[in-house]
């Protein structure tokens, strides 16, 4: 057997290869906790931690041939044995109602923690559905903006096709205004030949304004303003002094 330095946690580390002499004391501001065993004897073949210092068990003669340095722990094992020897050692000097508050104090954290968890996950839980809400309303805002940008554009083609029928029909009425305007202006040109033509059979047969002829008694009226000097408008068909030029619509009654 032999005996091993067991370090509380709050002391200092001791030097590696350092063994204390038989009357060496720790420094006094160096407090031990209650109950806690500076030496512990562990067998010859155990491995010890850092900070353990194995020195001989008093009394027995084969001890100083046995004596070894400071072993550093080779493996988990040795860290967990050295542990459970320094717990034991200082728990040997806790009273009952020490051990029940501290396992009243750890289960009260443990229940603390558990309920901030469940909080926690509450929590999580109401953003992640109210994320899922967001969501589902952007989505739908999404869908409403396509179907009003597919009514737009559909408006919008429905408007050209109308702008592009109202230019043709303008164009058509364009055009038509043009003919009635050609038209116009070709059925002024014979009536202004007719006139001529009337004024220069008239001229021709000696007359200047109302005429009776000695062969036939027939009347003649230059104009409208000739037949209606003589009092004859409307002038009809078949009425003496009745001429073409007289009825430009040609209904048969002249100087309307």
């Amino acid at each position: 057997m032999r005996k091993v330095y067991n370090l509380p946690p709050t002391w200092p580390a001791p030097p590696a290869g350092w063994t204390p002499d038989a009357d060496w004391q720790p420094n006094p501001e160096w407090t031990v906790p209650a109950g806690w065993q500076l030496w512990v004897e562990v067998p010859d073949t155990a491995l010890i931690g850092s900070d353990a210092v194995a020195v001989d068990v008093p009394g027995e003669p084969s001890a100083r041939s046995r004596r070894r340095p400071l072993v550093v722990a080779a493996s988990a094992v040795g860290a967990v044995v050295v542990f459970c020897l320094g717990i034991a050692a200082g728990s040997a000097g806790q009273t009952g109602d020490a051990v029940a508050r501290a396992e009243a104090s750890a289960s009260a954290a443990v229940e603390d923690a558990e309920a901030e968890a469940a909080d926690a996950r509450t929590r999580a839980e109401a953003q992640v559905a109210a994320l899922a809400e967001e969501r589902e309303a952007l989505e739908a805002d999404q869908a409403a903006l396509a179907t009003g940008k597919k009514d737009l554009a559909a408006r919008v083609s429905g408007v050209k096709e109308k702008e592009t029928v109202l230019k043709e029909r303008e164009a058509a009425v364009e055009t038509a205004e043009t003919q009635v305007e050609t038209r116009e202006s070709e059925v002024a040109e014979r009536e202004d030949a007719v006139e001529s033509a009337e004024a220069a059979a008239f001229a021709s047969g000696g007359g200047t304004g109302t005429t009776e002829e000695d062969s036939g008694g027939s009347v003649y009226y230059e104009n409208c303003d000739a037949a209606r000097a003589a009092g004859a408008a409307p002038v009809y068909a078949g009425d003496p002094g009745y001429a073409s030029h007289l009825d430009r619509d040609g209904d048969g009654v002249g100087c309307e």
